[in-house]
C-alpha cells in the first residue's frame, strides 16, 4: 500500500486566504480609525478635505472625518500668546542662537546709530486666515514690526528714545503691526510690544553711558531745585499770610484806639463850655500828670519856677 504525501508549501497556500479574510475587517477598521481625532480645550481644528479647507472650524471634543489621506487636520491654540523677537534680542544671546547685529541697527532723527530690538506678542484670531492667507505669519509680524520700529525711531532724537519716548515707540509699533495684520487678513492680532533693549553701538557705549549719567545727574539737580523752590514758595506764602493777618489785626487795633481817642476828644470838646472850661483844663492836666509822673523816679522843681508851675498841686507850709 502506497501513501501519497502533499508538499508542505501546499498547506501554507491554503491557510493564507483564510488569514487574509480574518485580518481584512480589522485592517479596514484600523484604516477608518485614522479619521477619528480629538480637539483639546482652547484648541480649534481646521479640516482640509482633499486639499480644500472645510468652512466649519471644529470645536474642542471628539470628531470623526474621512480617513487618511482624504482629511488633514490642523490644530491651533487660540488663546496661547505667541512671541516674535524683532532685531537682535537680548534673550537670543544666552540661548546661543545665531544673531545678526545689523538687524537691530536703527537710525535716529538726529542721525545717531543705536541698537534697538523689541518683542511682539500676538495670538491667533481667525484659524482659517492664519493658515491660508499668509505663508509665514511670525515672519510677517517680524518684518512689519521691524519696519515700524525703524520709522518710529527715525522721527525722534536719540536722547528721547533712551528716556521719555520709549512708551511712544512701543505704541507706534503696536499700532502699525495691528494695522498691517488686519489689512493682510493674516488671522492674528498683536497684543503688546515691548522694547527688549535700546543701547548704543558697542564702539561708543562708554561715551553714551557717560552722557546718560551726566544727564541723569542734571535732571536730579533740576528736580531737587524745583522741589526746594516749591517748598520755599509754600513757606513764603505762609509768611505772607501771617504778615497780612498780623497787619490786619494791628490796623484794626489802631483804628479802634484812634476811634476811641477821637470819641473822647469829641466828648471833651463838648464839655468845654465857658463856665467849665477852667475846671476841664485842670482835670486834663491832672489826668496827664497821673499818667506821666508814675513813670518818673524823681520830680525836681526849681524854686524860681515854682510860681510858674504852681497849678495848685503844691501846698505851702504855713
Amino acid at each position: 500500500m502506497h501513501r501519497t504525501y502533499q508538499p508542505e508549501h501546499d498547506h501554507h497556500q491554503q491557510r493564507r486566504p483564510l488569514r487574509l479574510a480574518t485580518l481584512l475587517p480589522w485592517l479596514l477598521l484600523a484604516y477608518l480609525a485614522t479619521g477619528l481625532y480629538s480637539v483639546k480645550t482652547a484648541e480649534v481644528a481646521v479640516v482640509r478635505r482633499c486639499g480644500r479647507a472645510l468652512p466649519q472650524v471644529q470645536a474642542p471634543g471628539l470628531h470623526f472625518g474621512l480617513p487618511w489621506p482624504f482629511d488633514r487636520i490642523d490644530k491651533l491654540q487660540m488663546l496661547e500668546l505667541k512671541r516674535v523677537v524683532v532685531g537682535e534680542g537680548a534673550t537670543d544671546r544666552p540661548l546661543g542662537r545665531q544673531t545678526d547685529p545689523q538687524q537691530a541697527e536703527r537710525l535716529t532723527g538726529d542721525r545717531n546709530l543705536i541698537m534697538a530690538s523689541a518683542v511682539v506678542q500676538y495670538r491667533i484670531e481667525n484659524a482659517r486666515d492664519y493658515l491660508f492667507n499668509a505663508v509665514d505669519v511670525p515672519k510677517l509680524i517680524e518684518n512689519v514690526a521691524s519696519s515700524a520700529l525703524s520709522n518710529a525711531i527715525a522721527g525722534m532724537e536719540v536722547d528721547d528714545v533712551f528716556t521719555v519716548e520709549r512708551v511712544a515707540v512701543q505704541n507706534e509699533v503696536l499700532r502699525a503691526t495691528q494695522a498691517a495684520l488686519k489689512d493682510r487678513r493674516a488671522g492674528a492680532v498683536a497684543t503688546s510690544v515691548s522694547l527688549e533693549g535700546v543701547a548704543p553701538p558697542q564702539e561708543v557705549a562708554d561715551a553714551f553711558r557717560d552722557v546718560t549719567s551726566a544727564r541723569e545727574d542734571s535732571q536730579g539737580a533740576i528736580h531737587k531745585a524745583e522741589a526746594y523752590a516749591s517748598g520755599q514758595a509754600e513757606l513764603t506764602k505762609g509768611d505772607v499770610e501771617s504778615i497780612r493777618l498780623e497787619a490786619e489785626g494791628f490796623a484794626g487795633e489802631t483804628t479802634a484806639k484812634a476811634q476811641g481817642d477821637a470819641d473822647r476828644f469829641t466828648q471833651t470838646i463838648s464839655q468845654l463850655s465857658p463856665g467849665t472850661r477852667s475846671l476841664t483844663a485842670r482835670r486834663l492836666i491832672l489826668e496827664t500828670l497821673e499818667e506821666v509822673l508814675p513813670r518818673m523816679k524823681k520830680v525836681v522843681v526849681d524854686r524860681r519856677a515854682r510860681d510858674i508851675l504852681d497849678l495848685g498841686l503844691i501846698e505851702e507850709e504855713p
